[in-house]
C-alpha cells in the first residue's frame, strides 16, 4: 500500500492535535523530489515538470477490499506521477472538522466563524499538513503557491489562502485535507497490476459534486464497471 514519504516543508501550513490521524512512518525522502515546486513559488515545475504521466491527474479507486483500513473505498486524486514515484490525496476520507473549526485550529480565528466547507484526512502521510483543493475558477489573487492539480483542479498549502478566507469566505466546493498518500518508484504500478486500484480518468464532477459518502460507487460509475465487476476481472487475469 502506499507508503509513507518524507513531508513537503517551505508552504505548507499545519494543524496539530489532530485526534485520529496516525502519524506517518520513517520517511523514504524520495516523494518530496516529486514536487519541487510545492515548496516555494516554483509552482511551474510541479505543472510542467517529470511528475505528469497516464496516472495523473486522475483517481484511483481501491478494489474490494483492499486489506488496508486507510484506503478501504477510497477514491485517491494522483496530482503528481513519475519516475520516483506518486503522490495524490484520498478524497472521500472521513471528515475530522469543519472548514471554521480549522481556521481556529490554525490559530487564524478566534472563534468559529460561520463557513461551509469540510476537512478530510487525505492519506496517513504527514497528518499534520493541510492541503486546500479547490476549482481553478476560484483561483487566489496574489497567491502563488496555487498548483494546478489537473484540468479545472487547484490545490495550495498556503496559510494565505486560510487568511483569505477567515477575511472574506470560502468559495464554492473548497475542501480541506490533512495528510496525503505517496509511492516509490514503481509501487504503484505493482499494485495497480495486482488489482488493488482502478485507475479512473480525472472528473470535475467526482471532486466537487459528488457527497462524499457516494463519491466511491460514483467512480466505479463513470469507470463502467461495479467493484465486484472489477475484483471478477482481476481474478480472472
Amino acid at each position: 500500500m502506499p507508503k509513507s514519504a518524507q513531508s513537503f516543508g517551505g508552504s505548507a501550513f499545519g494543524v496539530s492535535s489532530v485526534r485520529g490521524l496516525r502519524r506517518p512512518s520513517p520517511a523514504d525522502g524520495r516523494l518530496r523530489r516529486l514536487c519541487p515546486g510545492m515548496t516555494r513559488a516554483r509552482t511551474s515545475v510541479y505543472t510542467q515538470g517529470i511528475a505528469t504521466s497516464a496516472l495523473a491527474p486522475g483517481f484511483l479507486v481501491a478494489a474490494p477490499p483492499l486489506g488496508d483500513p486507510n484506503f478501504d473505498r477510497s477514491v485517491v486524486l494522483v496530482a503528481a506521477h513519475g519516475e520516483e514515484g506518486a503522490f495524490g490525496w484520498v478524497i472521500n476520507g472521513r471528515e475530522v472538522m469543519t472548514l471554521a473549526e480549522l481556521l481556529v485550529h490554525t490559530a487564524i480565528a478566534k472563534a468559529v466563524p460561520d463557513l461551509v466547507g469540510s476537512v478530510r484526512v487525505g492519506g496517513p502521510v504527514s497528518p499534520e499538513q493541510v492541503w486546500l483543493v479547490y476549482r481553478e475558477q476560484d483561483r487566489f489573487r496574489d497567491i502563488e503557491e496555487q498548483f494546478q492539480v489537473g484540468p479545472g483542479v487547484l490545490a495550495c498549502a498556503s496559510r494565505r489562502v486560510l487568511e483569505v478566507i477567515a477575511g472574506d469566505g470560502a468559495p464554492p466546493n473548497l475542501f480541506g485535507l490533512v495528510g496525503y498518500a505517496g509511492w516509490a518508484p514503481g509501487q504503484l504500478e505493482n499494485e495497480i497490476r495486482v488489482g488493488a486500484w482502478l485507475p479512473v480518468e480525472l472528473d470535475l464532477g467526482l471532486v466537487f459534486d459528488e457527497p462524499r459518502d457516494k463519491l466511491w460507487q460514483r467512480a466505479y460509475e463513470r469507470a463502467g464497471t461495479t467493484p465486484m465487476a472489477f475484483s471478477s476481472r482481476v481474478g480472472l487475469a
